[in-house]
């Protein structure tokens, strides 16, 4: 039980560079025909995800320590 925060802390940060990848902005961009603002809407959108993802793991790391 002790590996779910590591998990979820590692998950947080992938999902949150997710975005940063070449692949991942050129199968964005096909999928959204070039609208950016879309593109950079679906980026902000995984970066909250990633940090909600970490928050959680730091959250459930504290609730051990403790």
């Amino acid at each position: 039980m002790q590996l779910l925060p590591v998990f979820l802390i590692a998950a947080g940060v992938l999902v949150m560079l997710q975005p940063r990848t070449k692949r991942w902005q050129a199968r964005m961009n096909a999928y959204f025909r070039g609208n950016e603002q879309r593109v950079k809407q679906r980026a902000n959108t995984f970066f909250l995800l990633g940090l909600a993802f970490m928050l959680a793991g730091f959250a459930y790391l504290f609730r051990l320590a403790g």
